[in-house]
């Protein structure tokens, strides 16, 4: 009967330190559970961050040429606007003449006829 009541408290103890076991088992993965959680949460915060900044970077870049296309516009269309003043004033005179004598010609036309 001892033999039995020792078996007994043998089982009753590997029950216990079982019980122990899958205790701090459990516990020990809940926290590299945690743990894993909290490192990809990190590395996504990371990213997002580096995304952020990557978009910024791009969007500054793209302003930055945009600027710089309309200002290469407005000189490209300040020179042509300078260009037809200039034709226009070497030419007004001209062509205000030629104007002028095809006028004064009909005119004479019909005063002949």
């Amino acid at each position: 009967m001892a033999a039995l009541q020792e078996t007994l408290a043998v089982l009753l103890g590997a029950e216990t330190e079982a019980k122990r076991v899958v205790s701090e088992a459990r516990t020990e993965s809940e926290d590299l559970r945690r743990t894993a959680q909290d490192k990809f949460a990190l590395e996504r915060e990371h990213r997002m961050a580096s995304a952020r900044q990557q978009a910024t970077s791009l969007l500054e870049t793209a302003r930055t040429a945009a600027e710089t296309e309309a200002a290469q516009i407005l000189d490209l269309g300040k020179k042509e606007r300078d260009r037809m003043a200039q034709r226009f004033a070497e030419n007004a005179r001209a062509v205000a003449q030629a104007l002028a004598a095809e006028t004064a010609e009909r005119v004479l036309r019909r005063e002949d006829a």
